[in-house]
């Protein structure tokens, strides 16, 4: 009898094992969330691979009188970079912002109309650059919550930057 309830015990123990394993996410699984997005109506939409393990190390922006376009570079955890899709047209001009190791994005902030008119973000580190024009007649403001950063953009773009919103991650 004691080698049945033996076997029945590491049954179950075995069961209890598997279910866990598969109904329980892993320890480290990133949630995403998204915040917006503010802008005009027009455009194609678009959205940042929700991908957990990355970090947002660059921020490319083309820009003139209003924000062209968008792109974040990621890496992964073994060091590689990933070049995301860039968002809006090849007109104005290239900028790069790059971030430092540990930093990362807390807010993004600007104005729109029709367009993304400005584009200003802000790290953890408490530094900030801005992009574009200065029309617009209404504000936009972004910020993570405390434990989690700006991961990724989506949206609305063609030739301009149409509209924009964050996706966050929180660890």
């Amino acid at each position: 009898m004691s080698q049945f309830f033996l076997r029945l015990k590491r049954s179950i123990f075995l069961f209890l094992a598997i279910m866990l394993t598969v109904l329980l996410p892993p320890a480290s699984a990133e949630t995403f969330s998204f915040l917006g997005p503010s802008g005009g109506p027009g455009g194609s939409y678009f959205s940042d691979n929700q991908t957990g393990g990355l970090r947002v190390v660059e921020v490319r922006i083309r820009s003139g009188a209003y924000i062209d376009a968008i792109q974040f570079v990621y890496e992964n955890k073994a060091g590689q970079r990933i070049t995301g899709q860039m968002h809006g047209g090849n007109g104005g001009n290239l900028s790069v912002f790059a971030l430092e190791p540990g930093e990362y994005l807390t807010r993004i902030t600007g104005k729109h109309g029709n367009f993304i008119d400005s584009f200003q973000i802000v790290t953890s580190k408490g530094r900030s650059k801005g992009w574009g024009g200065t029309g617009g007649a209404a504000r936009y403001t972004y910020t993570a919550p405390p434990g989690s950063s700006i991961h990724g953009l989506f949206g609305r773009c063609g030739v301009f930057l149409d509209a924009v919103g964050v996706i966050l991650s929180t660890p």
